[in-house]
């Protein structure tokens, strides 16, 4: 297979704000993503997902690995402590981790979803 290069070039990259999928409280955060690559034959996906500031639930079923390229916040699992996290920070969720995202500045992150 040949390498995939995912190079975020401006903002126009992104697709439209919309409300997060489960949004927690009044805020309700939006997200966008870019460059989203389906890779079906090794069964992952990777991009650069954006949200704005509130809180939301995790929707994603597979193992997820992200690496935080801004922003901040706090990841906070049905069954954990919380995790704060900002810009350098990189988290990796094991599948069917559940919680809350609590977004407090514009997060950027990329991320590498594997599995179905």
């Amino acid at each position: 297979m040949t390498p995939i290069l995912i190079r975020l070039q401006n903002d126009a990259q992104f697709c439209a704000p919309i409300p997060a999928g489960k949004p927690v409280g009044e805020t309700i955060p939006m997200t966008r993503t870019a460059l989203d690559q389906d890779v079906a034959s090794q069964n992952v996906s990777t991009g650069i997902w954006e949200c704005t500031p509130g809180s939301l639930r995790r929707q994603i079923m597979q193992a997820e690995y992200s690496y935080f390229v801004e922003g901040k916040g706090v990841f906070i699992p049905d069954n954990g402590d919380p995790i704060a996290f900002q810009a350098g920070d990189a988290i990796y969720f094991a599948p069917n981790t559940h919680g809350v995202w609590e977004i407090t500045e514009t997060v950027r992150k990329t991320y590498l979803i594997l599995g179905d």
